[in-house]
């Protein structure tokens, strides 16, 4: 294997999220521990909306979580490409079907990759595009997924802190629900998404998710209501509606909300906090199942009236449960023994640890670290540093000076009224990303004692850490 050679000049970074707290900070924090400290790279934080930033900051390399997820992370990976400034991009959903049914090109829609490396996160997902994508080969590389390795490399809030912050302390039981996204169903986008992913299918598909809805809802119902001693934390699937949207939730939790032993949250804890906390995590269909499984020996459970739908692979590992009798037998079950038995069987355990290979790809703490590998190469490949020339672009510059402007006189409560300002609420909300410096100080101490713990800053001193974790 090559050496890894590290830059001596240092390189000013953009780097660009949709939001201060979830998946964003969560895959890019870790690779930015690794960028700052190793790779002399100077980091700058940008806003997605914020695309003129590129022209105002000119700088060596823009650093996104991916660049298919909306138009905005295509347009910037585009535009810093199209000025000569290298992108180095990760995928931030790289559990993806390799059956035909997934659009890998999202909202990039002149399929062209504009980053030097495509990352995936596992061989199954690297053997799909190198069939799909031949001439993509030389770009196609396996990092694993760098937002799992928190699961490994963190520490999380515990139960007691959790309950006393909620003021809900006489709990001493809690099940966690993973919310899907039935909220699609009651807006125009989430309409237009269905009827893109399923084409002719889409009505059957929109009925069909209409009447699990409702039996989910009532199973849930049934279950909290005969559980009073259990506090139930129903968490609101993040993509259930566009940010710009401010409608009431409609889903199969929201209506359950109000019961005692109910905590219903949308946006207001991050989901590793939530598994941990809880002693049994559960969902309709989900994949936070399988960070379930990396982070603690916790029983998950899916409840699913019906088994045969297009779905992932992650239900092969865990508990299915059809009605509310067998979700309460395996609560009983749970809270009797300290255990789940189905968790236990063979095929369950195998299914678990062929899941997590086939789709995180790593389960070590160290995919950062091959992310970062990769990023080196693409530094390593700038030219004329700190000499950038950006063109100017119009609607990205207008944009710029409304957001400059808007901010003056955001103010949410009167925004939230008038039908052609509420859709920019989730902008002034979110631009200052006032979330990503605490979150870095905090996940950078978790890191350098991960990194002390397994003498990394030696290993990568050596270059010896790149034969152990990088696949060639």
């Amino acid at each position: 294997m090559n050496k890894m050679k590290l830059t001596n000049n240092k390189i000013k970074a953009l780097c660009y999220f949709h939001d201060d707290n979830g998946r964003d900070p969560e895959i890019l924090i870790p690779l930015l521990y690794f960028a700052e400290k190793y790779l002399n790279i100077e980091v700058e934080t940008a806003f997605i909306y914020d695309i003129d930033k590129i022209r105002r900051r000119k700088p060596d390399l823009v650093i996104i979580a991916n660049t298919i997820g909306s138009e905005f992370h295509h347009q910037v990976a585009k535009y810093a490409n199209k000025n000569g400034i290298k992108v180095f991009a990760l995928v931030s959903e790289g559990n993806f079907r390799t059956d035909g049914t997934f659009n890998y090109w999202g909202h990039n829609t002149d399929k062209v990759f504009y980053q030097d490396y495509i990352c995936l996160w596992s061989n199954r997902t690297r053997d799909f595009f190198y069939n799909k994508l031949p001439t993509y080969q030389d770009k196609i590389v396996i990092t694993g997924a760098t937002g799992f390795d928190r699961y490994i490399a963190y520490k999380f809030e515990s139960k007691n802190s959790f309950l006393k912050r909620y003021n809900l302390t006489k709990y001493k039981k809690i099940i966690g629900y993973a919310g899907w996204a039935f909220g699609k169903l009651y807006s125009n986008s989430g309409i237009s998404d269905i009827k893109h992913t399923f084409g002719n299918l889409a009505e059957d598909r929109i009925k069909w998710m209409k009447q699990q809805q409702f039996i989910i809802e009532s199973i849930l119902r049934e279950t909290i209501e005969n559980n009073p001693d259990i506090l139930f934390i129903l968490k609101r699937h993040p993509s259930e509606l566009p940010p710009h949207l401010t409608q009431k939730d409609n889903n199969e939790m929201v209506n359950l909300a109000h019961y005692p032993n109910v905590l219903y949250l949308r946006n207001e804890e991050d989901i590793h906090t939530l598994i941990n906390i809880s002693d049994i995590w559960t969902a309709f269909e989900s994949t936070t199942v399988l960070e379930t499984w990396i982070m603690k020996n916790t029983p998950t459970i899916f409840i699913n009236p019906e088994i045969d739908f297009i779905r992932d692979s992650v239900y092969k590992g865990t508990v299915i449960v059809d009605s509310y009798k067998e979700f309460q037998n395996v609560i009983n079950e749970f809270y009797k023994t300290g255990t789940v038995y189905e968790m236990h069987l063979p095929e369950k355990i195998n299914a678990r640890q062929k899941i997590i290979e086939e789709v995180v790809g790593y389960a070590d703490g160290f995919n950062h670290l091959r992310a970062g590998y990769y990023l080196n190469k693409t530094i390593n490949k700038i030219q004329n540093k700190g000499k950038t020339k950006v063109k100017f672009n119009f609607t990205y510059f207008v944009r710029y000076i409304l957001i400059s402007i808007g901010s003056i006189f955001y103010n949410k409560q009167i925004f939230v009224k008038l039908p052609k300002f509420k859709k920019t609420i989730w902008i002034f909300e979110r631009q200052k990303l006032k979330n990503i410096k605490p979150l870095k100080e905090k996940y950078f101490k978790y890191l350098d004692s991960f990194y002390e713990k397994h003498k990394l800053n030696n290993k990568i001193s050596s270059k010896e850490i790149w034969n152990d974790i990088i696949d060639q």
